[in-house]
């Protein structure tokens, strides 16, 4: 193992947290057609965090997957400076890949993305990633002809999304964990000491922006399976990077379950809130601190 080595490990785990972050911000946005006009600027710019961090570590997978696809087939990592954050041709360059003499665990997932966005998408994401979109407020204020894009798009793209059962399921989950989480805080005056792990556990998610999140999902999902498999016992000086990538080679729903809703085993989870809604007293106010934990003698 080299340092070439390492360094493939530590971009592809980088590129990685990028995307799952980037999304996992935008599926916070809140998206309710009756508050979008009422929405204050705290509740808007986590859109353009989180488009930098996605819109950065997609850019990294593309390039990862094209340099290893050279390397796994040539001995020579292939070129992807001249890219730049141009995320159409890095696309069209995956599209041109020969992937027939590699393994992949997911065939299915090395086609290019075919959804209700098409290549909108792609094409705002990378107007974004470009400078256009990412410096569209900071240009808007020295430029009268500046178009300040984002957050409209964002808004149409969220307006025909939709997402499975199984992900609207794991919505309605991520809200009843957080309030059976608060429950037991409030009950044991830990509200306090709990109050980071709350915050982020009560965050809500929304079903469209859920759906545009996934719809970048998949569009991720694409160049980490490439990696994945031009990596996959193809050479001794390369790692096998699957495992660096695996958060974004998993389906739709499972991705969005686990690594977005924060929801694990879905069963017994359903059943512990089940356990909790029938079993579970808060205590009354009129009650001393402390007396409600007594037990009869």
């Amino acid at each position: 193992m080299n340092g070439r080595w390492h360094n493939l490990v530590i971009e592809a785990q980088f590129a990685t947290e990028l995307v799952r972050a980037g999304i996992s911000a935008v599926c916070e946005l809140p998206m309710n057609p009756n508050q979008l006009d009422a929405l204050g600027y705290d509740r808007m710019y986590p859109l353009n965090v989180g488009l930098h961090m996605y819109t950065s570590g997609l850019e990294r997978l593309y390039k990862l997957a094209l340099a290893c696809h050279g390397f796994a087939s040539t001995g020579t990592f292939a070129s992807v400076r001249k890219y730049g954050h141009q995320l159409s041709k890095l696309t069209d360059a995956l599209d041109g890949l020969d992937m027939a003499g590699f393994n992949s665990y997911n065939p299915e997932y090395l086609d290019r993305v075919d959804d209700e966005y098409g290549d909108e998408l792609l094409e705002w994401l990378e107007r974004f990633a470009s400078g256009d979109g990412r410096y569209e407020i900071l240009d808007s204020l020295s430029r009268e002809d500046a178009d300040v894009l984002t957050w409209d798009m964002w808004v149409e793209f969220c307006s025909r999304g939709v997402v499975s059962e199984d992900v609207a399921q794991s919505i309605s989950l991520r809200t009843a964990i957080g309030s059976a989480l608060t429950d037991v805080c409030i009950a044991n005056d830990l509200e306090s000491v709990a109050y980071p792990a709350l915050e982020a556990a009560t965050r809500p998610l929304y079903t469209p922006s859920a759906a545009v999140g996934l719809a970048m999902y998949r569009r991720a999902r694409r160049p980490a399976e490439v990696l994945a498999s031009v990596t996959n016992y193809t050479s001794a000086e390369l790692p096998i990077l699957r495992e660096a990538v695996n958060t974004l080679t998993q389906t739709t729903d499972n991705f969005f379950a686990y690594d977005i809703a924060g929801v694990s085993d879905r069963e017994p989870v359903i059943q512990e809130l089940i356990r909790h809604g029938e079993t579970f007293v808060m205590p009354s106010d009129d009650v001393e601190d402390d007396d409600w934990t007594d037990k009869p003698e």
